[in-house]
């Protein structure tokens, strides 16, 4: 599996719409993607800064993202509300705990 990690720092003001914008986009996008397993999204509204981590199945599902048109509408609409181009980062998974 691989982790995807895409960050994003509001500018000041925006941070609640940047959070919303960012947390319906994972909702739609985990719901429409087979290959995205689970999507975690989480704020520090201090610093601005929102973040999601995106668990897909191989590593060609996760760079096709970057070529979905929905997730260029996505970074369309959250562009003028950040305070710095939008950061993404891909991790290898060495575990997964879940309690159930």
């Amino acid at each position: 599996m691989v982790v995807i990690e895409f960050s994003c720092k509001a500018k000041p003001g925006h941070f609640t719409e940047v959070s919303e914008l960012y947390s319906g986009f994972a909702a739609d996008f985990l719901s429409t993607h087979e290959a995205l397993e689970t999507v975690v999204v989480f704020a520090d509204e201090a610093s601005g800064v929102v973040r999601g981590l995106g668990l897909y199945e191989t590593r060609e599902a996760a760079e096709s993202v970057n070529s979905d048109p929905g997730f260029a509408a996505f970074n369309d609409s959250i562009g003028p509300l950040l305070a710095e181009p939008a950061d993404r980062r891909e991790y290898s998974l060495l575990h997964l705990f879940s309690a159930d």
